[in-house]
């Protein structure tokens, strides 16, 4: 929708916005050369920084949501349908990406604790990075009233996850890494290596 293109916070050439698009606050976003947003792509809540970098796509029925957590895209991403991030609601919260990283179809990203993607990451369908959580130490009334409990996630660059990956609060995925289908991350890795099962476990190196 045209509409978008005079309210962004600024605007590079070459955007493409779906008809049926919804952007709550584009006035809090700066929106690179080359980008598309898709039919169905909804992002509700303001932000208190966006930049999307230049070359990105926004596949069909991509959801963002959170106030006022921070979301910054680098060049040459791509977010495949489906893929619903969540900003998180405190002053801390960011989902940050780096350049010429891809996100297959159905990818959940939780920016409650901090989510950190370096360049070149190569995520596929159903991954799940789960930074935020609940308070399974408090015991005296129900989990969904003790409050969200959260931790960072970073992957370092060049990393692939397979499909079907949770990787949980508190972890770092370093350079090089492959993460098998179906694993559960629950503690650091080591460089360059390949790493599957539940939880994952370094099985070789690359």
């Amino acid at each position: 929708m045209s509409e978008y293109l005079e309210r962004f916070r600024s605007c590079g050439a070459d955007v493409v916005i779906a008809d049926d698009v919804f952007i709550e606050h584009p006035e809090t976003i700066d929106v690179g050369d080359h980008v598309t947003f898709m039919r169905g792509f909804h992002m509700v809540g303001q932000p208190r920084a966006c930049r999307i970098g230049s070359h990105v796509t926004f596949y069909p029925g991509c959801f963002i949501q959170g106030s006022p957590g921070r979301f910054i895209v680098g060049d040459h991403v791509e977010f495949f349908p489906g893929t619903y991030i969540s900003l998180g609601d405190w002053e801390t919260s960011f989902v940050e990406i780096g350049h010429h990283c891809h996100f297959a179809p159905q990818c959940v990203l939780y920016g409650w604790g901090g989510l950190t993607i370096g360049a070149y990451c190569n995520i596929a369908a159903h991954v799940v990075f789960a930074t935020v959580g609940h308070h399974v130490e408090i015991t005296d009334r129900p989990m969904a009233l003790t409050g969200e409990k959260a931790a960072p996630i970073t992957l370092e660059e060049d990393v692939w996850i397979a499909a079907n990956v949770t990787v949980t609060a508190d972890t770092r995925i370093a350079k090089g890494c492959v993460i098998g289908a179906n694993a559960v991350v629950t503690k650091n890795t080591k460089p360059m290596g390949v790493y599957a099962g539940v939880p994952a476990r370094r099985l070789r190196d690359r």
